[in-house]
């Protein structure tokens, strides 16, 4: 018979052994911060750039862009990164671990 051991006597089993939704919640937040802001920056460069080839008119209208790109830009980044990771992350091998069959001496309940 087989002992199970707690595991505090083998953190370095847990550290090998973090679930699948810590990484991939920490991937989409990165992603989808980063591409929010990437997006506000692009939204803001093209009011300049209308303003500049208007002859510095101004159209009210053009500002959804600074909500709209960033929404966009961070949903995307956020589904395909998800996506992704639940792809590769099921096509990863489990790793091999070796359990002793018998415990050693000094560690029974």
């Amino acid at each position: 018979m087989v002992q199970l051991r707690h595991r505090d006597e083998h953190p370095e089993i847990e550290a090998l052994m973090n679930p699948f939704w810590k990484k991939t919640t920490r991937h989409m937040a990165i992603v989808g911060i980063s591409l929010g802001v990437v997006g506000h920056l692009l939204g803001r460069a093209f009011l300049i750039a209308h303003q500049m080839y208007a002859g510095g008119a101004y159209n009210p209208e053009n500002e959804r862009v600074l909500w709209q790109t960033p929404l966009v830009m961070a949903i995307v980044g956020v589904l395909m990164t998800g996506g992704l990771d639940l792809v590769f992350g099921r096509r990863q091998k489990p790793a091999t671990v070796k359990v002793p069959s018998n415990p050693p001496s000094g560690h029974g309940s």
